[in-house]
């Protein structure tokens, strides 16, 4: 069975994250065929859940046509999405059913577990771990998905960190206070982001209040999970 993979991110106005997804997609490319050189060249692309020219479904098909055009007979497609909440969990897999029925026996599709379900995912954002200091904050996005955030919280017991959302409660702003009023002078906060973009645009600007606001402690914002060679071999090892 020949494959060719799919990496599937949210989407974004800001051209920093898919730029980014793109990249991997490349090294990716590059990672597989390293790891298989005797095989046919390896198709590896990208697909955007939102904000695409058009719906991943779509997308999808059109990219089982090119596949199919190379001989391959099964995508498997990674979600990069750190947590399981309303995209992961009904979206994608809405999407992926209706690019199935349009597909036929063509191609057969396959969709691996969200990014941040996969343990060596974890032990590399964990190393960011070590640069904040012992009182630190992990930041994600959230949702009000019920259980979604459970992932955060595991990985904030885990490496003694508080958890706090950008999109629900508990935030940022109210985990430095209660930090401070247990007497925090020096407090990490670290991104629970794969890429930097307009979210990490606003959570800089918000740190930057913070820091007006309380002039006696130092706020230390470590960087989202970013591109790496450690990142394209841990999803190679996901999708194989």
């Amino acid at each position: 069975m020949s494959d060719a993979y799919l990496l599937v991110s949210h989407g974004s106005r800001d051209p920093r994250p898919q730029m980014a997804v793109a990249s991997i997609a490349r090294q990716l490319g590059e990672w597989l065929q390293q790891t298989a050189p005797d095989a046919l060249p390896i198709l590896v692309e990208t697909a955007q859940l939102e904000l695409a020219p058009t719906p991943l479904h779509v997308q999808i098909g059109d990219f089982a046509d090119r596949c199919q055009n190379n001989g391959t007979d099964r995508i498997v497609m990674l979600p990069l999405f750190l947590i399981p909440g309303v995209h992961v969990m009904e979206d994608i897999p809405a999407q992926v059913a209706l690019a199935d029925r349009e597909i036929g026996n063509k191609v057969k599709l396959v969709v691996t577990a969200f990014l941040g379900d996969n343990p060596d995912f974890t032990n590399l954002f964990a190393r960011n771990r070590s640069t904040l200091p012992s009182r630190s904050i992990i930041l994600a996005h959230g949702s009000r998905r019920a259980g979604s955030n459970q992932i955060v919280e595991r990985l904030a017991h885990d490496l003694n960190l508080q958890a706090a959302y950008w999109s629900v409660s508990p935030s940022l702003a109210e985990r430095v206070a209660t930090a401070i009023a247990a007497g925090a002078t020096e407090i990490g906060i670290l991104p629970y982001f794969l890429f930097a973009g307009g979210i990490t645009d606003a959570i800089a600007e918000s740190i930057a209040q913070l820091r007006e606001q309380y002039p006696q402690v130092k706020l230390i914002l470590g960087e989202p999970s970013g591109n790496s060679p450690e990142l394209v071999a841990t999803i190679g090892k996901i999708l194989r």
